[in-house]
């Protein structure tokens, strides 16, 4: 049976397609062409840039793209399988006495362990409930007159959280300088994947994060709520994984 990458191969020489061709086609590296077609995926950068190279490989020498992503993630489902019968296959090899004395004297001090700690918290929360059930003098509360009570404010309250939860919102805008290869998530959701012409923009809002990924990053401009973007690199250079989230806004803001 022929491996994924082999029928790959095979169907691009029957169209008498190189990978040069290919590569100038969809923006994405030869020597990431080349390793899909070896069967050396480790060399590729993730799940999510894989699945895109087939996807785009695929419609360039037009043979059918979910049938290549489905077989890649059978052989991937295979080897995991594989994996998890070396795994346990490993744990049935019965441990040797000394191993076993090992691991039981670790469960044993793990467990004295927990124990006194348990105990020790339970004293003193016993202890600190005592005391303080002793100590505190709770004075009666006081309301205050009818007539000074302020009723709450309706309108102005509800104007304010409505600003918050916009502002909460991070705003994506991408301008394409070049043709790009380009897959982006918004909060954990596909959005775009695909080729992007020179000229074309796409815009998106997030309340957790974006996660991008690109065959050609020179070819893409960006802002962050109105603000620039810095670069993320130059044409031709593949980045997989690019998280934009609040916690690390600033490194991607001139």
């Amino acid at each position: 049976m022929a491996s994924l990458g082999q029928e790959l191969k095979r169907e691009r020489e029957l169209r008498a397609i190189s990978l040069k061709e290919i590569s100038n086609l969809t923006k994405i590296s030869v020597r990431y062409l080349q390793a899909l077609e070896d069967d050396k995926l480790d060399l590729l950068p993730g799940t999510f840039f894989i699945k895109g190279v087939l996807r785009a490989y695929s419609k360039c020498i037009g043979v059918d793209e979910h049938y290549f992503v489905n077989k890649y993630h059978e052989e991937v489902i295979m080897q995991e399988d594989a994996e998890e019968k070396e795994r346990k296959r490993k744990e049935e090899i019965p441990f040797e006495p000394e191993k076993r004395k090992s691991r039981f004297r670790r469960v044993l001090a793990l467990s004295l362990g927990i124990f006194l700690a348990v105990l020790a918290a339970t004293y003193f929360f016993i202890f600190k409930s005592h005391k303080d059930n002793r100590s505190v003098f709770k004075e009666p509360a006081v309301s205050a007159p009818k007539e000074q009570q302020i009723a709450p404010p309706t309108l102005p309250l509800k104007v304010e959280v409505t600003e918050s939860a916009q502002e909460a919102e991070l705003r994506l805008e991408l301008t394409f300088l070049s043709e790009t290869w380009i897959q982006v998530l918004v909060d954990g959701q596909m959005q775009v994947d695909g080729t992007k012409q020179a000229g074309e923009k796409a815009s998106f809002a997030a309340k957790k994060e974006f996660i991008i990924h690109t065959g050609n990053a020179g070819g893409i401009a960006y802002t962050i709520n109105g603000r620039t973007g810095t670069s993320l690199g130059g044409p031709g250079i593949v980045r997989t994984d690019v998280r934009i989230n609040r916690d690390n806004l600033a490194d991607f803001l001139k």
